[in-house]
């Protein structure tokens, strides 16, 4: 029996069903209270814990204590007995600024509060939990239907006229498909080693590439321009600087990394030790999965490019 934190939600979800798929599954929202947790996690073996403790859309500051739900997992689970925790974090932990595919042994660099803080959150749960098997895993940049950070932002931009994505969107990424860390979660929960971290990755690709495919299945235009990586990132620094504290900034310094530095993840190690691969391989594969919730989203329905074309928009405006 599989617990899962972190229904509905982005990445909860998409975990869930794809856990749902192999074995009994149990979901649990993140503000779920102690009294059920503690009855939940009864009958269970291993906990997902996929909740967004972090959001990357805002001004956050550094801290040096865990998220209180992170917290109550670990104690309710000791408490329960639970033989395995599989915790998903992210690729953002290394920071933005590697030459080369990263590894698990690259060198961690975190420069944003929410990469440190993802950061803290692993070590500390690794600390915090010595009789649990804790396993963990690093995805790759993750997308998929229901996604509420990138994709959307983006979208809209280019749904009013145009988007500006430095250097043009043409980075090369590492992608994996929500469902697949989901994948990746089932294999780390049945042979992930206690104690390990392991990368997670689908394809490599580039933004463009994803904003093009996006366009296409929600039935609009793209024209995607270049926007100078040092601009867009002093242009995102003066925003996020004046935000107030917890406040969501689009685009923040957080969100031109991602876009404008490369990102390509060297995840040889959890397909040979998980015995696991991903299931999707290109954008143009999720798609038709994807094709009704992008034309949906708000402002980004297809009558709504010629309505808003008066005036363009611009991925760097809130």
């Amino acid at each position: 029996m599989h617990l899962v934190i972190g229904a509905g939600e982005f990445l909860g979800d998409h975990v869930s069903r794809a856990l749902a798929a192999e074995a009994p599954v149990i979901e649990l929202r993140a503000d779920v209270d102690d009294e059920t947790l503690a009855d939940a996690i009864k009958s269970v073996e291993v906990v997902h814990s996929c909740a967004q403790t972090w959001s990357p859309a805002s001004r956050l500051r550094n801290r040096r204590e865990p998220p209180e739900l992170l917290r109550r997992i670990v104690e309710a689970a000791r408490h329960a007995g639970v033989r395995r925790l599989v915790h998903v974090s992210t690729i953002d932990v290394y920071g933005p600024d590697h030459g080369a595919k990263i590894t698990e042994k690259s060198k961690l660099k975190p420069t944003h509060p929410y990469e440190r803080l993802k950061l803290y959150e692993e070590t500390w749960l690794v600390d915090a939990a010595p009789a649990l098997e804790v396993v963990v895993l690093r995805p790759a940049r993750i997308f998929g239907r229901g996604e509420d950070w990138m994709l959307p932002n983006l979208m809209r931009a280019i749904a009013r006229g145009r988007v500006w994505v430095p250097g043009g969107g043409r980075v090369m990424q590492t992608f994996i498909a929500a469902e697949d860390v989901g994948r990746a979660c089932l294999a780390a929960a049945d042979r992930g080693r206690p104690g390990k971290i392991y990368l997670v990755g689908g394809f490599d690709a580039t933004w463009r590439d994803l904003l093009e495919s996006s366009a296409r299945a929600a039935g609009i235009g793209a024209e995607i321009v270049n926007v100078p990586y040092d601009i867009a990132y002093v242009r995102a620094l003066a925003a996020e600087t004046t935000a107030p504290r917890g406040e969501d900034v689009w685009p923040n310094v957080l969100a031109v990394d991602v876009m404008g530095k490369a990102h390509l993840v060297d995840d040889s190690v959890s397909r040979r030790e998980l015995t696991w691969s991903p299931s999707v391989g290109s954008f143009e594969q999720a798609m038709p999965h994807m094709a009704s919730w992008l034309s949906e989203l708000p402002g980004v329905e297809p009558y709504g490019q010629a309505e808003e074309a008066k005036s363009p928009g611009t991925g760097f405006r809130g």
